[in-house]
């Protein structure tokens, strides 16, 4: 007797960096898990069927840096619906919570949306603000309680995040940086470095990190810049990239400048992870000039990057940064069925940047469908 599933994805090129598999296959899904991934599968065999026939069959996107703690932090913003909708399966939150609220992030936001929404958590003991910053106050910070937060909430807690500009942070980055790091060693997890108008130098916090640890918002016109007055890449950056510190793209509002990118790109400093920093304080409606994650991914397209790497930089490799592996950003079968099916669709299209830039290009990123747990959502492009 035939296998059966529950969805077949028909049609489609399976595209999956994690295994470098990029191939005309079909999908079973049954049971919330992929039961196999092969051509001509028997689409009478299915309960429910969708003709994938010109989309690429991915893993469900990760969106590496969000705020996704609404009602509670000035940053937060309900994104279940958008993240169903755009392909996205997995985000990180990027320290809407800390120590003293993290178990409310777990209940309000992890445990009610379908999405799989994980977390870094704040140094700062009650997450990111904006009015006043989070540790101009250093008597904020708890690496201890941010540390045993990591311990107590191993499922869902992936890091530890610590803004370093001067309106956050005032003239304590040095000392936060060192006091984040001792959180990570505490957990062996990653700490998420913010990164624009710092106090010190980018080149000290690019010596400083350690192998696995981040640096977000990479692509800042925010001075210090990972680029000098020249537009070369900082040596101490490209140390750093060399040893595996993670250049993340974070770009949110103010941290994505097309010059800047292409000079630090053409100069060898790839991303390793392509994020939206979606939060509540963008420029609303949609989110102003990040909008969603294939719009982000879109910008790379013109910038020189293929399918697949942009593919691998918003699914396995956020995935190996916090350890997850095995779990997410990879499409096999026996894995849990999370999937984005996507179309490179044809039209004109403006892009823009932070510091006021626009690109027109005739190609943009847009999901048909989300399909996380194996429950399918219609994407919105």
């Amino acid at each position: 007797m035939s296998d059966s599933y529950d969805l077949l994805l028909a049609g489609g090129t399976v595209l999956n960096p994690a295994t470098s598999l990029n191939q005309k296959l079909d999908v079973g899904v049954a049971n919330g898990r992929v039961a196999a991934m092969q051509a001509n599968l028997p689409r009478a065999n299915a309960t429910r069927v969708l003709d994938a026939s010109g989309c690429y069959v991915t893993p469900g996107l990760i969106d590496f840096h969000v705020h996704s703690y609404w009602g509670v932090n000035p940053y937060g913003c309900n994104l279940d619906a958008l993240c169903l909708a755009t392909g996205v399966t997995t985000t990180m939150d990027a320290g809407s919570a800390g120590p003293v609220n993290f178990l409310g992030f777990r209940k309000l936001v992890n445990e009610t949306s379908k999405t799989r929404m994980l977390g870094f958590v704040a140094l700062a003991q009650h997450g990111v603000l904006n009015e006043p910053g989070e540790l101009v106050n250093l008597g904020f910070a708890d690496s201890d309680g941010a540390a045993q937060t990591i311990g107590d909430n191993r499922d869902i807690g992936v890091g530890i995040k610590v803004r370093l500009h001067k309106k956050s942070i005032g003239e304590n980055s040095r000392a936060a940086l060192r006091l984040a790091i001792k959180a990570g060693e505490v957990t062996r997890t990653p700490i998420m470095v913010h990164v624009g108008d710092t106090a010190i130098s980018m080149s000290e916090i690019a010596e400083t990190l350690r192998p696995g640890d981040i640096i977000t918002h990479c692509y800042t016109p925010q001075r210090p810049s990972i680029i000098d007055e020249k537009g070369k890449l900082l040596p101490e950056v490209r140390k750093a990239k060399g040893r595996g510190v993670i250049f993340d793209v974070g770009h949110a509002g103010g941290h994505f400048d097309f010059d800047l990118v292409r000079r630090a790109m053409g100069d060898g400093l790839l991303p390793d992870v392509i994020s939206s920093d979606l939060h509540g304080r963008l420029k609303q409606p949609g989110f102003g000039i990040v909008g969603d994650l294939p719009t982000t991914l879109t910008k790379f397209l013109p910038l020189g990057l293929n399918l697949e790497e942009i593919i691998a930089r918003c699914t396995i490799n956020p995935a190996r940064v916090i350890g997850w592996q095995d779990r997410i950003g990879s499409l096999e079968v026996g894995r849990e069925a999370d999937i984005a099916v996507l179309k490179i669709i044809d039209e004109p299209t403006t892009l823009r940047d932070s510091v006021g830039a626009e690109w027109r290009v005739h190609h943009r990123i847009a999901a048909r469908w989300t399909i996380r747990a194996g429950e399918v959502f219609q994407g919105k492009g």
